[in-house]
């Protein structure tokens, strides 16, 4: 068959209907395993690196929305224009094809995308709020009387509301409980703007701030470098004599979170890549890693070396119950619900760190802190309607109000005071203490203007962590 014969120039119209087709495959995959996503986030993973993603995923992607949709695109270039369309019309059916496929794609686009958003992003409109109420860390005056280990188990997902046996049949956090009832739980921790995904929430956690872009791509995001130099949770540390190290089932580079963990002063950073070397006797039993039983493992490994150095602050970070994610697990019970046994079994293995962790001498002198990293997303099985991330603080001292509003940002003053530090004011970047009386911005502010005023752009905060 000759070239021409093919009619090359109908491939004319493939890259705009490919790019319809591929935009609303990426809605749906999106609404299926992410639910809730927003720009923000969007925005972050264009700028960072996917190495060390879930291959699963990866795989489930290209398929659906890569080669479905350009396999569409090349059906629909390739249609045989009718008698009538030749006759009667005078421009080509490629041409109508195109331009009908990108104001289709502009459509869809602002149909699925929050207008206030889109606004916000392409229109160069400012707010003062960062200039009314960030506090710059250095500036709080931050002391230790008393230098207390730090252990901080971030889950991924875990929510409070896993224990509402309405919806679920069952409390899924039932191994949980007792160390419950002795420590100290606050109500009511909901996502923040830009921090209601894993990096997100380990940005805010160690800044009091959320992470954001008014750019698609930018040096900013390229070089994967976030908050660098910021007087952090880590940096605050290791200023004050800990030794910092991490604990990872997944690979550091992805979303680089890596380069993160370095910035703010880990110099042991323990991922996939280095268990595979330094703990050969664990099996990889993910497309993600390694899971949580083997990470909570090796981090009780982590805890015996590093509290030759006291004090030292250990971050953990697990990955079992990603939405979506259904990682190999051994002697896992049945259920009619894979994901309800997952839940089961990663906070079966927390519950048997913190047995663990009793036990040592050292058990006294050291804050746990466990945390949800954000709310679940996806819809893969039914939710309630009022949600709450899963934190508990053991070994902190008490406070007695314990019903608060508050959202990632303000775990990094929390955290601090947690373990005895005492700053001016108990607020950090724009998070604040649970352990004060001092009122959250969640608390004064509701959730819609946080959004909308923090979505606008902002002049301190492009200058100090955009540069």
């Amino acid at each position: 068959m000759s070239i021409s014969k093919l009619q090359l120039h109908r491939l004319y119209a493939f890259p705009a209907v490919f790019l319809l087709f591929f935009t609303v495959a990426v809605f749906k995959w999106v609404e299926k395993y992410f639910n809730d996503v927003n720009l923000y986030q969007i925005l972050f993973f264009i700028n960072t690196s996917v190495k060390g993603a879930d291959t699963n995923f990866i795989s489930k992607f290209m398929r659906h929305c890569i080669l479905l949709p350009a396999l569409y695109a090349l059906m629909i270039s390739y249609i045989p224009a009718l008698k009538c369309w030749r006759l009667k019309c005078k421009i080509s059916y490629t041409a109508f094809v195109s331009l009908l496929s990108v104001v289709l794609t502009i459509g869809y686009v602002f149909y699925k995308v929050d207008t206030k958003t889109l606004e916000h992003f392409f229109v160069n409109e400012y707010t003062s709020f960062y200039e009314q109420h960030y506090t710059e860390p250095y500036e709080a005056e931050i002391k230790f009387k008393n230098k207390k280990n730090l252990i901080v188990l971030h889950i991924e997902s875990l929510e409070k509301t896993f224990e509402d046996k309405e919806i679920f049949g069952q409390n899924l956090l039932e191994n949980l409980r007792p160390f419950e009832k002795s420590n100290v739980q606050f109500q009511n921790f909901q996502d923040g703007f830009a921090t209601d995904f894993t990096q997100g929430s380990v940005i805010a956690l160690f800044t009091g701030m959320p992470v954001k872009y008014h750019h698609l791509v930018n040096k900013f995001g390229k070089g994967r470098h976030f908050f660098k130099d910021y007087y952090s949770l880590g940096q605050i540390l290791k200023e004050n004599g800990y030794v910092l190290g991490s604990v990872q089932g997944t690979g550091s580079t992805f979303a680089g979170m890596g380069v993160f963990l370095k910035d703010n002063g880990f110099t042991d950073i323990t991922d996939e890549k280095i268990i595979q070397t330094k703990y050969p006797q664990y099996e990889k039993n993910g497309t993600w890693g390694y899971t949580d039983d083997v990470v909570l493992e090796i981090a009780k490994a982590k805890v015996e070396e590093m509290s030759l150095h006291e004090p030292y602050f250990l971050y953990v970070q697990t990955i079992d119950t990603h939405v979506g994610y259904q990682p190999t697990i051994k002697n896992m019970e049945k259920s009619e619900n894979v994901y309800y046994e997952i839940i089961r079994h990663t906070t079966s293995h927390i519950a048997e760190f913190l047995r663990w962790m009793e036990q040592r001498p050292d058990y006294k002198d050291t804050v746990i802190v466990v945390l949800g990293d954000h709310l679940r997303m996806g819809n893969d099985f039914e939710m309630p309607q009022n949600r709450s991330v899963y934190n508990l603080f053991i070994n902190a001292f008490d406070v007695a109000d314990k019903n608060r509003t508050f959202t990632q940002v303000d775990l990094f003053p929390t955290v601090v005071e947690a373990l005895g530090g005492k700053m001016k004011g108990h607020r950090l970047g724009i998070g604040t203490s649970l352990f004060s009386s001092v009122p959250t911005f969640s608390e004064i502010y509701s959730k819609d203007y946080l959004y909308q005023t923090l979505s606008k752009r902002n002049k301190l905060y492009e200058k100090k962590f955009m540069p």
